[in-house]
């Protein structure tokens, strides 16, 4: 058995949308099978799944920050730098699984602080 390591997204890495083959009847048995680990460890409310594919490129100095203003009920992912996102309130949000060891690095987080920040900080 190898360990799971958990490792930065490095965007410029991913596939571009274009390049990533939808969901299709072949990921059902995969999918099933994910969901029955989640259940096993009673994570089913907790996690997910996402494609993983990129729009544009990201630096390797940058994370995607999501932001969110609840008021008028948008929601913003866009790059910034590492350092400027290591001075936030953040929850880690996406990760990229990968056989190795186990680097726990972000791939994009959720600015969080006080309840949901908006474009008014930060944005």
């Amino acid at each position: 058995m190898t360990d799971v390591a958990i490792q930065p997204m490095l965007w410029s890495e991913t596939p571009d949308i274009s390049e990533v083959a939808p969901f299709s009847d072949k990921d059902t048995e995969c999918f099933r099978e994910i969901r029955d680990v989640l259940k096993r460890y009673n994570a089913l409310d907790r996690f997910g799944l996402t494609l993983i594919h990129h729009h544009f490129d990201v630096g390797e100095d940058e994370v995607m920050m999501e932001y969110t203003d609840a008021e008028n009920r948008v929601q913003t992912v866009k790059p910034v730098k590492e350092n400027d996102a290591e001075n936030e309130d953040v929850t880690i949000t996406h990760w990229k699984l990968a056989d190795g060891e186990f680097p726990a690095m972000r791939t994009c987080v959720c600015a969080t602080g006080d309840g949901h920040y908006g474009f008014h900080r930060n944005a």
